[in-house]
């Protein structure tokens, strides 16, 4: 069964600023739903202080994630595979150092190919 994600109430638990406030912090309270104005809220923060904090690398451009419940309740029931069944065609695996596409060799032609492309015993066509 497939789980919804609960969307937050959009209300943050105010706390003291703490001594230290970490980009992983912010981004999982960013991936939870918790905008700017509200990281703000929760760490007792400054305005200029969270422009400042926004402005690192990591965080820079980083918005709330949109968290959207479903309004019905989604169940996967599908059968699960087999260890023995095969979902997808296996290929072969890739060599990313390939420089050339490996072709069959054909040593020679043999009379019933040169007779079926055309050709006659001289390697000359005869047909148009």
């Amino acid at each position: 069964m497939i789980d919804a994600n609960e969307p937050t109430n959009a209300e943050v638990v105010k706390q003291e600023t703490p001594a230290q406030i970490t980009t992983t912090m912010i981004i999982k309270d960013l991936e939870n739903g918790i905008d700017r104005s509200a990281i703000q809220a929760k760490y007792n923060l400054e305005a200029w202080e969270v422009k400042q904090m926004f402005m690192h690398p990591a965080l820079k451009g980083k918005k709330a994630k949109k968290v959207r419940k479903l309004s019905f309740n989604f169940v996967d029931d599908t059968l699960p595979l087999n260890s023995g069944d095969i979902a997808v065609e296996q290929a072969e695996p890739i060599d990313p150092n390939q420089t050339s596409i490996p072709v069959p060799v054909q040593e020679s032609f043999d009379d019933q190919t040169r007779s079926e492309e055309g050709l006659d015993f001289k390697g000359e066509l005869t047909q148009f």
